[in-house]
């Protein structure tokens, strides 16, 4: 298993932290942008050791490799 254990809450949390938010409530959900189950089973089932999964949340390009490592800017 790669790292995409609580990979959904890792992303709220890194935007949130981007965005120097006080509250995990974001407006829109992140489920509205990207399927949490498929985000979390690329991860988890992928091989390749070079997998980047790239998307646009609230402004911020979000970043999320093969080792669910979780990156906002």
């Amino acid at each position: 298993m790669n790292g995409s254990k609580n990979l959904i809450p890792r992303i709220v949390d890194a935007v949130v932290e981007a965005e120097d938010a006080k509250s995990p409530m974001l407006d829109p959900p992140l489920a509205d942008v990207v399927d949490p189950n498929s985000l979390e089973t690329l991860v988890e089932e992928t091989t390749a050791s070079d997998l980047e999964i790239h998307f646009m949340y609230r402004g911020h390009d979000v970043v999320v490799n093969e080792s669910g490592r979780v990156q906002v800017s």
